[in-house]
């Protein structure tokens, strides 16, 4: 027989032999044991965490002929063909490729035919929210009432998509992501099994980017072990997946806190010159600006997805940069994440987000922006003209009015962090969108929307006021208005009252 992969190899035959899913596989095993199966289950959960696996272990248990304590014997001429895949009344049928009406027409005909080898016919059809919603009322009634020698387990990832109807009829189990122990102590009595050295930091890699599937991890461990033999470091699990090296994502996030553009441009090319991908590099630095904001909210208690102990103490030192500028450069790298999917120009796209990162860091904290100020200081139009605080204030204001939207209700604060805060004049704010963004712009004049945002606003500023919104053209303002307001309180200004 040729080679198999891991994931296949290593697949569990029994249920004992199961990783993690203990309430799911107890429930089972013990339903065997005292003859309570049902005849429908549907399994739901993430990729690669066993629903396949335990589908045919049931399928084992219900026609094994020497069962033992609920679990199947695997040495039984049933046990056996079902293992090797030649067992007529085990049924798997992929619910992408057969998803129409026929298939399930054929199907409810053929679940008349009695069991050809075993005591009870097995339908395990996967993907099933692939299913049309006429295959799905087609296949109802058959669900419902089965023959008594016919049991069907449904298996899907996105149990949502499917019908009530059917979801009724069933006896439902989740599976859920394994953790990073539960997939480390897997993978190493798989490379010990094989005689695999794998380096503590590479296991631990592979494992927390399987994101909870061990179908992936093993898949990973087989690929890396393909590409660098029986001795398998970090470095060629980072070389494989083409991730980068948390330190490396440490030392850039260190180079723009220090705001030093030209580190952070020639470590961009580096990374780009070795082969990595920049929608790769936007993505990791996404997960290590996330660890950063999970060490710098829950401290020692993080989860963490990509930052190891090599880097840990870059985290002490950079949670300095604040909750709001970290979630600012998250939002950042999201956009830019989106846009190098659809972009031939990539160098250039991730070249200007780090570079609009950095400027983000080299700013003084919003908190120090207003620094000296009152609680609740009200913008002025008794202030003199000439006195003009730097753009920080007038950001300073935006973040606290978004925050403060985003408290009250998240879509609203969706529609509004595209606008952009112009300056106070009296009882007025004015609030500008691009073009681009009319959506948002008429959301936003809604009633809903508008009374969320002058409630937000009162706070802030200490005193009632009134909302414009008005378009902007590629920042330049050419609407009367906005000219106007320009011609008020100057281009990048709020005004603040002591």
């Amino acid at each position: 027989m040729g080679y198999m992969a891991l994931y296949r190899a290593w697949r569990p035959q029994r249920f004992a032999e199961v990783v993690g899913q203990e309430q799911t596989v107890t429930a089972l095993r013990n339903a065997v044991r005292d003859n309570r199966l049902t005849h429908a289950y549907l399994f739901s959960g993430p990729r690669g965490t066993g629903k396949t696996s335990i589908a045919k272990i049931v399928a084992k248990a219900v026609n094994c002929e020497q069962l033992q304590d609920g679990e199947p014997c695997n040495n039984c001429s049933c046990c056996q063909d079902i293992n090797n895949g030649n067992f007529m009344d085990v049924i798997e049928i992929d619910a992408a490729s057969n998803r129409g009406i026929d298939e399930i027409r054929d199907l409810r005909e053929k679940v008349r035919v009695l069991p050809a080898q075993g005591k009870k016919k097995v339908y395990i059809i996967d993907e099933v929210h692939m299913l049309t919603m006429e295959a799905f009322n087609a296949l109802l009634k058959t669900i419902e009432e089965p023959p008594e020698s016919v049991m069907f387990i449904l298996a899907t990832t996105e149990p949502q998509k499917i019908p009530a109807t059917i979801r009724s009829r069933c006896q439902g189990y989740f599976f859920r992501r394994l953790t990073i122990e539960e997939l480390e102590g897997r993978l190493k009595q798989v490379a010990e099994a094989n005689n695999i050295t794998v380096e503590p930091d590479a296991l631990d890699i592979i494992a927390r980017r399987a994101n909870g599937g061990l179908r992936d991890a093993l898949s990973t461990l087989d690929q890396v072990h393909s590409y660098r033999g029986d001795h398998i470091a970090k470095a060629d699990v980072l070389d494989v997946l083409g991730l980068v090296d948390d330190v490396f994502l440490a030392q850039l996030i260190d180079a723009a806190w220090q705001g030093d553009a030209g580190q952070v441009l020639q470590m961009l090319a580096a990374a780009l010159q070795q082969g990595k991908e920049a929608q790769q590099i936007a993505r990791e630095t996404t997960l290590y600006l996330r660890d950063l904001l999970f060490y710098h909210t829950t401290g020692q208690a993080a989860e963490l997805a990509v930052v190891t102990e090599a880097s840990i103490s870059n985290l002490q030192q950079q949670k300095k940069a604040g909750t709001s500028r970290i979630l600012q450069a998250l939002r950042i790298l999201s956009e830019t994440t989106d846009k190098l999917r659809f972009s031939e120009g990539q160098r250039f796209i991730l070249e200007m987000a780090f570079l609009e990162i950095t400027a983000l860091f080299a700013k003084e904290e919003p908190a120090a922006a207003t620094a000296g100020k009152k609680e609740g200081a009200k913008v002025s139009p008794a202030q003199s003209k000439g006195t003009r605080e730097p753009a920080e204030a007038r950001d300073a204001m935006w973040s606290k009015i978004l925050a403060g939207v985003k408290e009250r209700k998240i879509p609203t604060h969706a529609l509004l962090c595209q606008g952009k805060l112009l300056g106070i004049k009296e009882d007025t704010v004015y609030i500008g969108y691009r073009k681009g963004y009319k959506f948002h712009k008429e959301k936003m004049e809604e009633k809903a929307n508008r009374d969320i945002l002058t409630e937000v606003l009162q706070e802030v500023v200490g005193r009632p006021l009134e909302v414009q919104f008005i378009f902007l053209d590629d920042d330049q303002y050419n609407d009367i208005v906005v000219k106007k307001a320009i011609e008020l309180f100057g281009q990048d200004i709020v005004e603040i009252k002591e």
